[in-house]
């Protein structure tokens, strides 16, 4: 623990004081306590379970990563960040409430905690950072709050019981990867500012079988939606300017109908000239149905 010069202001810094060992499976961090610093438990394996104080600001980078054996975590009301992998790869962490005091989750945070099943999300939180809760096999549900403006990319790929998730109103960009893989995925409450689908962002979401997306949506990107086996049909706003590559929707085996809300000659200049074809994963080709809403 150190402390700066009283005559400015203090931050306390819990650096690590325990070995790792059977007596500190169970660790209460002392109030008072304002950051634990970079990898101060990484690593522990006799780690079960860690108590914070509400004093508690910031968690650096990977403070408690690798901890295979932590079950429980309890964070107070009073931390504000939790930085780059402070619990990755805890892969017996199965549930966590971070407290809305939190604003920022850092890049790879809870990714490869193979176990985590239940996330409480801060309704302060404004940023989620990239492969924040990749790999993390049981997660089934999540709900970003709508104080949320930015999730990264690759924040939820490879989620492969994600079933459902509700996205923050004030997204803009659903960024490259961010649930590519995630094979059980049914149910998307895509944002209502929603502007542009990055590259990948779907893809392989095996069971996503119908999607309207918001009148907003002004581009979809490469492979967006590639490998979605049993979408079905898809809604497209008249306001969309672009589809970046003709393979968005690549291997969407089951997509048979495409409804369109402007006019034929709207979709013809998006396509440039270009009729949609499917390549489906057995090679063989088809061409989804087309309606057009025309309200322009």
């Amino acid at each position: 623990m150190t402390k700066n010069d009283k005559n400015i202001e203090e931050v306390v810094v819990f650096s690590g004081q325990y070995e790792d060992c059977e007596e500190n499976s169970r660790i209460v961090i002392a109030e008072g306590i304002e950051e634990i610093a970079e990898n101060a438990f990484r690593g522990f394996a006799h780690l079960t379970e860690v108590v914070l104080p509400r004093s508690l600001k910031r968690i650096s980078a990977c403070a408690f990563a690798s901890c295979q054996n932590l079950k429980r975590i309890e964070i107070q009301h009073g931390l504000e960040e939790i930085l780059d992998e402070v619990f990755s790869s805890c892969s017996s962490l199965t549930s966590v409430i971070i407290p809305d005091t939190v604003k920022r989750i850092g890049e790879g945070c809870f990714e490869a905690c193979a176990s985590l099943s239940s996330v409480k999300l801060s309704e302060s939180i404004v940023m989620i950072g990239s492969s924040a809760f990749a790999y993390c096999f049981n997660l089934t549900e999540i709900e970003i709050p709508d104080s949320c403006v930015l999730v990264e990319f690759n924040a939820f790929a490879n989620c492969f019981s994600l079933e459902g998730i509700k996205l923050s109103c004030n997204m803009g960009l659903i960024d490259e990867s961010t649930f590519e893989g995630c094979r059980s995925l049914k149910y998307v409450d895509m944002p209502t500012k929603l502007v542009k689908i990055g590259r990948r962002a779907f893809k392989g979401c095996a069971a996503l079988a119908n999607l309207i997306l918001p009148v907003s949506t002004g581009v979809i990107g490469f492979d967006a939606f590639a490998d979605c086996k049993s979408l079905k049909r898809i809604a497209i706003p008249k306001d969309l300017r672009e589809i970046e590559d003709l393979d968005a929707f690549g291997g969407c085996d089951s997509l048979a109908e495409i409804s369109f809300g402007g006019s034929r000659e709207k979709w013809e200049s998006i396509m440039r000239g270009n009729v949609l074809t499917i390549q489906k994963s057995d090679l063989t080709t088809s061409i989804p149905r087309l309606s057009f809403m025309n309200l322009e």
